[in-house]
């Protein structure tokens, strides 16, 4: 799933890229009250955008695949090292998301790109409380349902903000 996830977001920031300047085209045929410098910034503030999600999934790609060995190998310490990592990341990647801008056909798609990483920074949460409360020796199994709950959600609201881009 990981590497669905990456593939789309690929998928996604090509697709941004190509649709920024089809977008731009249209907007300067359709309207002649838009400037050419207002198509430019427009253009280049969706492909700043797409280079900016495309960043984060490399991040969240090195993140989650960190939570996928320490699971498999039941290393509560660096599941706990690799939880806080993605609560910080996705952080990081809110804020910077939220300074672009983008023209309005991807808008929805930026909405849905931060759900997804509120999505993900809440499991990244649930997954800090449970790997410590598996290294103190409790189970920690309903901390673990809840991250996998937020990080399906997440995965969703990632795969329909590529569906807003135009990317299927």
């Amino acid at each position: 799933m990981k590497k669905y996830i990456y593939f789309v977001l690929l998928i996604l920031l090509f697709g941004l890229i190509v649709s920024g300047f089809a977008e731009s085209q249209n907007d300067e045929n359709a309207s002649q009250s838009s400037s050419p410098l207002n198509t430019f910034k427009s253009a280049y503030q969706d492909i700043a955008w797409g280079n900016n999600v495309q960043k984060h999934l490399r991040i969240l790609k090195t993140d989650l695949d960190g939570v996928s060995n320490a699971t498999n190998n039941s290393d509560y310490t660096m599941l706990a090292v690799y939880a806080q990592q993605i609560v910080n990341d996705t952080q990081n990647a809110t804020k910077e998301n939220d300074q672009y801008t983008v023209s309005p056909k991807l808008q929805d798609a930026q909405k849905e790109w931060r759900v997804a990483l509120q999505d993900y920074n809440s499991a990244g949460q649930f997954l800090l409380h449970g790997a410590n409360e598996a290294k103190n020796g409790t189970v920690g199994a309903e901390n673990f349902l809840k991250a996998r709950t937020f990080r399906n959600s997440g995965t969703d609201h990632l795969k329909r903000a590529s569906e807003l881009a135009g990317i299927t």
